[in-house]
């Protein structure tokens, strides 16, 4: 965005420099001990050292002789303007200052960068001749090197020709090796520094002992302002320097304007453009009257209510440098959402400032400070542009401007490279990346290879989806952000208004004059852009490949543990087989609190690892538990299965007997007892063995299945001493059976008494109508005499246990026989009367003739057996002879219910039946036969068979008519089909 920009100009050397702090003698002018000391502490600083490109040199070989002699090297020294004179050291206490002579040693300047080595580094110059200038400096001598002070660059010599030693500075001492030229050029710059700083120290003593008679004292108004803030003590330091600094202003101004006085000040030749002719007077007072108005009259410092308006302005132009831009320090990583609100919330107030308090407090200290000099060069209701132009003041608020410019573009580049320092925490590993296409993680995921030297800025916590892994932020929005952040600020920075507008009220400014800011296509901001997003591009591929290694944890951070446990108890596993995946399961738990870290570093990056380690190994450890949990409750129902068998065995041998049958049996089973208790010691001994599995893994079992296993440890001892106790019981029981036996053999031979009676008076009954009720007493009583046969076969087995008799059955046995003509008479006769009912009773459509037909045969055949049983019984032989006959009687149905169930009989039959038989009903085969018998079909035979024979002559035509349409119809279907296939083939359509 364009913006009025306003051209940089020259600030006003008044405003560009600090006083000066004098402290010299009162009233001789001589050079004493303390200026010396106060010279080689303040001004020995060699600030006019030549470049150092021009003092080193190169020194191949030390054993080179660069000099033939002493004459040579003064020929090369004079050509530098270099005499011998030049080292002689003057005597400082009797110098006097208005004079040119030197004051101050040329030691205290000589540039140790010019040495050529490192004498305590290299011993060649040891016993080494070279060339020396001793006192009192006539001759270049040559002398031998012995020794050498590191501190203070002093070294020892001696003569050739003597024993005296001397300790001479480095630059009286010449080395054969050493480039003559260089040599020289060392001496040159040494007396050069030597100069400036006498001249400096010239210029000082005359400012301190110059007598301004108080034209250079503050105001009244500021002398009262500083005794309101401070005490008198304070005033006098301050109005003392105040004074200093105006008078070295203008002793500064006549000296560098007069080119014939020997005293020059050195670092003062940039104070003012301005060239003047000489001064009109050579008297002191006049001279310094002069000096003043002309310093009034150019420089903007003419008031103090102008100096102290520049000071609030510069000092609010400080605390501009020193605002908080960016968030640039946090104690712990925080996320990008966090830094972005943060930082946000600090730029509003910052621009806040900027824009507004900042201009505000500027204007109101140049318009509270100005207001008070009222009409003139910085009169602030100046109306006319023409008159304002040519104003102190317009050059006052460009030195505002300027400074304000400055301040501002101080405090972006600061701020710009400190959010990028702090941003850019040096890792060096991740500019290193070179092949971003294919780059991979390879190492484990616990060391970072991209550890910054300084802490990581960002906060991530990795977290698992249902396809990848992802972070709680997504890593590509950080360089888009972090580059807004730093470019939304630049760009708000170029709308700080300028202070013209507000201060000068009585002159119309354009509305878009704003501050010249840095821009964002600067060199300097698109180099530091360029660097955050190169780091943060490419901080970004270990970051997503970091991510992409916790995809092989994805399938156990979804894992279903019901399902999970289902599919084991689907496989069926065996107790070893869940071992190994507990096993597993908790190897991998170790290996995941191994490998996975709680955090890692990559770069810019804090990541959280510890929700997804600890959601990782969770799952393993409900995993493990689930199996262990599974192990238990297959170990409880196999020791719970194992309790059964002891609990049936147990209430199999603690059965109450009901009789002497049910002793032994028990016995029987109690002798194989031991057997089976040994089976399932063995079984159980192998559950516990699969119990120790989980011992193995420390695993507590519930009270419960604890007490289960213990109670089926405890189970054998148990049975077997129950085993005894029940033998026991059965002794008592043998003999309360015996006793009851005894009884029950007196009701048993009373029943067969009674029985026998009974039946003997029931065969005398022959009563035919009464056929039901006979044949239901004779299913009892038979019943009843094979009950007593039962029991009777009881009796005797109980016999056989007690080793009693047993008791005779054979009169049971002539009972039933005889009895069982009789019981078959009367069940035939009941059956067959039965059947006849249904066969008469229901609709005719449903009666199975075959059926009747084989009911008929066999109750004839068996009432004919039993003929021969019934000879000497008249009575019951014509009771036999009477159900023959009634058999016999139903046979002509037969033939009528067979042309009755013809299937070609229709309504029309049946109708012409009704009308020749004479029956007024409807009738078809859904009519029950013995409607048919009240008609009288058995009287017309005849009449039913030639209905039936024209039904079935009338079907076969009807079927030979179907027959030969159904022939016609294939055979027009069949045309229909030719033709069809014939049209389709035509080719001429």
């Amino acid at each position: 965005m364009m913006r009025r920009k306003t051209s940089r100009i020259s600030p006003q050397p008044e405003l560009m420099h600090m006083p000066w702090r004098i402290s010299l003698p009162d009233k001789k002018p001589e050079v004493n001990k303390e200026l010396l000391l106060y010279s080689s502490n303040k001004l020995a600083n060699p600030i006019s050292r030549a470049p150092k490109c021009n003092k080193y040199q190169f020194i191949l070989d030390y054993t080179v002789q660069r000099v033939a002699n002493a004459n040579e090297l003064e020929a090369i020294l004079q050509e530098k303007s270099i005499y011998n004179s030049s080292f002689c050291t003057p005597n400082a206490e009797q110098t006097d200052l208005n004079s040119n002579d030197h004051f101050l040693p040329l030691e205290m300047f000589d540039d140790w960068e010019y040495d050529t080595f490192d004498p305590e580094a290299l011993d060649d110059w040891r016993k080494m001749e070279a060339l020396a200038i001793l006192p009192p400096f006539t001759v270049w001598q040559r002398v031998h090197v012995l020794n050498h002070e590191p501190t203070s660059n002093y070294w020892e010599v001696r003569q050739n020709d003597t024993s005296t030693s001397h300790r001479i500075p480095r630059h009286q001492l010449y080395l054969p090796f050493e480039d003559p030229y260089k040599f020289a050029d060392r001496i040159v710059a040494a007396q050069r520094a030597r100069k400036m700083a006498e001249n400096a120290i010239r210029f000082r003593f005359l400012c301190k002992h110059l007598s301004s008679g108080g034209c250079f004292a503050p105001g009244r108004t500021l002398e009262q302002s500083v005794l309101r803030r401070t005490s008198q003590e304070v005033y006098t330091i301050f109005k003392n320097l105040y004074e200093s600094y105006h008078i070295a202003l203008a002793v500064g101004k006549h000296l560098n304007q007069d080119s014939t006085m020997a005293i020059k000040q050195p670092t003062v030749g940039c104070l003012d453009s301005m060239k003047h002719t000489a001064l009109p007077m050579a008297d002191g007072s006049a001279n310094i009257a002069y000096l003043l108005d002309c310093f009034r009259r150019t420089t903007l410092l003419c008031d103090r209510n102008v100096f102290h308006a520049l000071r609030f302005v510069n000092q609010e132009c400080e605390m501009v440098r020193k605002l908080p831009l960016f968030i640039v320090a946090n104690e712990k990583p925080i996320p990008l959402e966090e830094y972005e609100k943060a930082n946000l919330i600090q730029t509003s107030k910052t621009m806040k400032y900027l824009q507004n308090s900042w201009i505000e407090r500027s204007t109101m200290h140049l318009h509270r400070l100005l207001s008070r000099i009222g009409d003139g060069n910085f009169n602030i209701k100046v109306t006319r542009w023409n008159i304002y132009s040519v104003m102190k003041l317009k050059r006052l608020v460009e030195q505002v401007l300027y400074r304000m410019q400055d301040a501002l573009r101080d405090l972006l580049l600061d701020s710009t490279t400190a959010y990028v320092h702090y941003l850019v925490n040096d890792c060096s590993a991740i500019l290193s990346i070179e092949d971003e296409a294919h780059y991979t993680w390879d190492g484990n995921l616990i060391d970072s290879p991209f550890e910054p030297k300084r802490p990581a800025v960002f906060y991530l916590t990795l977290e698992m989806g249902q396809e990848t892994p992802y972070y709680s932020t997504d890593p590509d929005t950080f360089p888009a952000t972090l580059r807004q952040l730093m470019d939304g600020i630049l760009t708000e920075c170029h709308f700080i208004h300028t202070v013209e507008p507000s201060f000068l009220q009585s002159l119309i400014f354009a509305e878009n004059l704003f501050l010249s800011s840095v821009g964002l296509l600067d060199p300097i901001i698109v180099s530091r852009r360029e660097a955050l997003l190169e780091y943060y591009q490419k901080s970004l591929l270990p970051l997503k490949a970091y991510a992409a290694r916790y995809t092989a944890y994805r399938e156990l951070f979804f894992t279903n543990v019901k399902e999970f446990i289902e599919h084991i108890k689907s496989a069926d596993k065996t107790s070893s087989e869940i071992k190994e995946d507990i096993a597993h399961q908790i190897r991998m738990r170790e290996n995941l609190e191994h490998t996975v870290p709680l955090y890692i570093v990559i770069g810019p990056y804090w990541i959280n690892v510890q929700p997804l380690r600890e959601a990782l190994i969770r799952k393993r450890l409900e995993l493990t538990a689930a199996l262990l949990k599974m192990l238990t409750e297959k170990l409880c129902l196999k020791t719970a299965d194992v309790i059964g068998c002891y609990n049936t065995i147990n209430e199999r041998m603690c059965e109450k007997p009901v009789s002497i049958e049910h002793i032994y049996d028990i016995r029987a089973y109690m002798e194989d007892v031991p057997e089976l208790v040994g089976r399932l010691e063995d079984r159980m001994r192998s559950i516990l063995y699969e119990y120790e599995i989980l011992d193995g893994f420390l695993h507590n079992l519930p009270d419960a299945d604890f007490q289960q296993k213990w109670n089926a440890l405890a189970y054998p001892r148990l049975v077997l001493k129950q085993l005894v106790s029940v033998k026991e019981f059965h002794e008592s029981e043998v003999d309360r059976f015996r006793k009851q036996q005894f009884a029950d053999e007196a009701a048993f031979t009373a029943s067969i008494e009674d029985i026998n009676a009974y039946i003997s008076k029931f065969t005398t009954l022959y009563d035919v109508s009464k056929v039901s009720e006979m044949s239901v007493e004779v299913r009892r009583l038979w019943k009843a005499l094979q009950e007593l046969i039962e029991q009777g076969h009881i009796m005797n087995r109980r016999q056989e246990l007690f080793e009693m008799a047993p008791i005779s059955l054979n009169n049971l046995y002539e009972l039933r026989t005889n009895f069982k003509a009789y019981r078959e008479l009367w069940t035939v006769a009941a059956d067959y009367l039965k059947l006849e009912e249904t066969w008469i009773g229901n609709p005719l459509a449903s009666v199975d003739l075959e059926g009747v037909r084989r009911g008929l045969q066999q109750t004839h055949d068996g009432l004919k057996d039993l003929l021969p049983l019934f000879c000497d019984q008249p009575q019951l032989l014509a009771v036999v002879e009477h159900f023959i006959l009634v058999v016999e009687s139903f046979r002509p149905n037969l033939d009528i219910m067979e042309l009755l169930k013809c299937p070609y009989l229709e309504a029309i039959h049946w109708g012409q039946l009704a009308k020749e038989i004479g029956v007024k009903g409807k009738l078809s085969v859904d009519v029950g036969f013995d409607v048919f018998l009240e008609h009288g079909f058995r009287d017309h035979l005849e009449t039913v068979r030639r209905v039936v024979v024209k039904a079935e002559q009338q079907r076969l035509e009807q079927e030979a008519r179907w027959a030969e349409e159904e022939r016609i119809r294939q055979i027009e279907e069949n045309f229909r089909r030719a033709r069809a296939e014939r049209r389709q083939k035509r080719t001429e359509i």
